[in-house]
Parts: C-alpha cells; sequence; structure tokens
C-alpha cells in the first residue's frame, strides 16, 4: 500500500490544479487595487497629436479610461487587438495604451501594422508601473472610473464575451 502513496499524492495534485483551471484559474485571482485608485506613475503618455500628457491628467479626464497593458511580442495581444480596434470610438470611454517591456520600433512596427486603438501609448520599459499596478503578465486590462478608483481588472486579452466589451 506504500508504494502507491506517491501515485495518490501525485494524482490529487492533478485533480486540484485541473479543477482550479476549469473553474477560472487566474483569470478569476483578484487585485487588490480594485475599488482603489491608479497608483501614482511619472509615466508619460504621447496622445495621437504627439502632445506628451502624465497619467494623473489623463485620470481627471471626463468618462471611463481603459488602461491595457500589451507588447508587440505578446501572442495574445495580436488576438486582442481587433477587439480593442472594435472599441475605439465608443462614447465616454479613453483608450490608454501601456505599451510593457517593449522596444519602440518593434512597438510602433505593431500599431502601424494592426491599427491604432489608443487615445494615449505610454510607455513601461523597465515594468515598474506593471509591477503597481499588480499585473501577471501581458495582456491585462484595467476599467478606471471618472473618480480614477480602478473597477475592474481583466487578466488576458479580451473578446466580446469579456465584461469589459458587455457593460
Amino acid at each position: 500500500m506504500s508504494r502507491f502513496l506517491p501515485l495518490l499524492f501525485f494524482l490529487s495534485v492533478l485533480i486540484l490544479f485541473l479543477s482550479w483551471l476549469i473553474l477560472g484559474g487566474i483569470k478569476n485571482n483578484p487585485n487588490p487595487l480594485v475599488g482603489k485608485p491608479v497608483p501614482y506613475s511619472g509615466i508619460e503618455f504621447i496622445d495621437l497629436g504627439d502632445e506628451v500628457v502624465r497619467l494623473n491628467d489623463l485620470l481627471k479626464m471626463p468618462g471611463y479610461k481603459l488602461i491595457n497593458f500589451w507588447a508587440s511580442w505578446c501572442l495574445p495581444c495580436e488576438v486582442e487587438h481587433p477587439y480593442l480596434m472594435a472599441l475605439k470610438g465608443k462614447d465616454n470611454l479613453i483608450m490608454i495604451g501601456i505599451n510593457y517591456k517593449d522596444e519602440e520600433t518593434s512597438a510602433l512596427n505593431f500599431i502601424e501594422n494592426n491599427g491604432n486603438p489608443y487615445n494615449y501609448i505610454g510607455k513601461d520599459v523597465d515594468g515598474y508601473f506593471g509591477i503597481d499596478m499588480g499585473i501577471t503578465g501581458v495582456p491585462e486590462t484595467f476599467i478606471v472610473n471618472e473618480e480614477g478608483i480602478i473597477v475592474l481588472r481583466h487578466v488576458g486579452p479580451i473578446d466580446f464575451s469579456n465584461e469589459i466589451l458587455n457593460r
């Protein structure tokens, strides 16, 4: 009987892991920032007219903000991109793209080839803002209300079945 204990242990761990995946896995991983203000960041953004804007100024603008962390090297970001393009120009929504740990030329090529859904794009070259926001990877998206409070976090690519697009 004791020779089967390692096998039983392995099978129980496997069952726990598979049930975690089936029940939602990391997508249901809560972020402690939901319900709190966006952390201060000195990160600067470029708008479509090449004007430099700070994040704190963007958060003071009227309307909801969609903050999307993305990178040109991220395959799920390519899958997500058409859905972001579908959101472009939606009333009362400011789309903010955070290019995460990426080379500038690669990021520019990605936007040039796939279109630019964002009103503002910022660079997080070192990943410090991503750490402050508690992201686990890219893509990751946050919805921020008019008071600058994070109301929703979504891990992974968004699509038309996600709560972000249905709000």
